[in-house]
């Protein structure tokens, strides 16, 4: 046997009444329909929820203990309807993502690329921006998601996750002998003469300038570009090294480059945002769950720096 709405109505009804003609007098029902939707639930249950005490009925113990459990089974059941009716609203809803060049390019794909089919939305739409322009773009609606560099420090969003990680640089493939993978690569081996790095006066060119002021370096011909693909290649053109964030480098290497870790800790920070007034729906939480997933795949070097110590272990 199982029980039924009917049954859970029944119930809470004696419960409140403490009798079964009032019960099925509210219900608009017979006291015989009553009592058979009373013995059927005690009989699913496998206990008694009430007993006879002179001309009243009382709940049992038991009882007691279950009217908490048929009230909330009851707004269960009756709010079922509302909430079919929203999940399939979100599902028809684009995942709109607005994202920096950096994160935009090498990430998206392969978080979406963990995501399977059956479970992602039909439709997503990937904006790329200046950090300002992804603040805007949630802000006026036009995206549901943010990705970002760091500092965003814009009223009106909220960072859910933070991350950061250090630079690397970029090599031309025919270097490998000069530079074997997993050994450090200082900014004098490969930024004496000639360096490619980020054109932003705020974010990753200051600290790469300040680091190479500390060693002591001033390259006679340096290269400025505002995305990290653009760096990419010009050191798969021109031979150039390039510093850069890792996220690109990683998530989208050209081919004739190779990458290597900077002796010198300079670090690329980034952040996954929503409007404040957004509410994290199951899309957006799970499309953070693989984007965070993607990046210690693409980058072990990579660590989560907001309320997150075991991240990325």
């Amino acid at each position: 046997m199982y029980m039924t709405r009917k049954d859970l109505l029944s119930f809470l009804k004696v419960a409140e009444t403490g009798s079964v003609t009032q019960a099925a007098e509210a219900l608009g029902r017979s006291q015989p329909s009553v009592t058979r939707c009373l013995q059927d639930l005690e009989a699913t249950l496998g206990f008694a929820l009430v007993e006879r005490v002179g001309r009243r009925i009382s709940l049992t113990q038991e009882g007691v203990a279950f009217e908490e459990e048929a009230r909330r089974l009851l707004a269960m059941f009756d709010g079922m309807p509302q909430r079919v009716r929203a999940r399939v609203a979100q599902a028809k809803q684009p995942l709109t993502i607005s994202a920096t060049t950096a994160l935009g390019t090498g990430l998206v794909p392969h978080a979406l690329a963990r995501w399977g089919l059956d479970q992602r939305p039909t439709e997503i739409r990937l904006m790329q921006a200046a950090p300002n322009g992804v603040a805007q773009d949630l802000l006026n609606g036009a995206a549901r998601v943010g990705l970002s560099s760091l500092p965003l420090d814009v009223p009106g969003l909220r960072c859910l996750r933070q991350f950061c990680g250090p630079l690397v640089v970029a090599l031309p493939e025919c270097r490998a002998k000069d530079f074997p993978e997993g050994m450090p690569v200082s900014l004098a081996d490969v930024a004496r003469d000639r360096v490619a790095m980020m054109l932003d006066q705020t974010r990753l060119q200051g600290r790469i300038m300040h680091s190479l002021q500390t060693a002591g370096l001033e390259p006679s011909h340096v290269i400025k570009a505002n995305s990290t693909i653009a760096a990419l290649q010009f050191t798969r053109f021109l031979g150039v090294p390039s510093i850069v964030e890792p996220i690109t480098a990683y998530g989208a290497t050209p081919r004739g480059v190779i990458l290597r870790k900077l002796s010198e800790e300079i670090e690329f920070s980034f952040g996954f945002f929503l409007a404040e007034t957004a509410a994290p729906s199951r899309d957006i939480m799970t499309f953070f769950d693989v984007c965070e997933a993607a990046l210690f795949d693409l980058d072990p070097a990579l660590r989560r720096i907001d309320a997150a110590p075991d991240a990325g272990k």
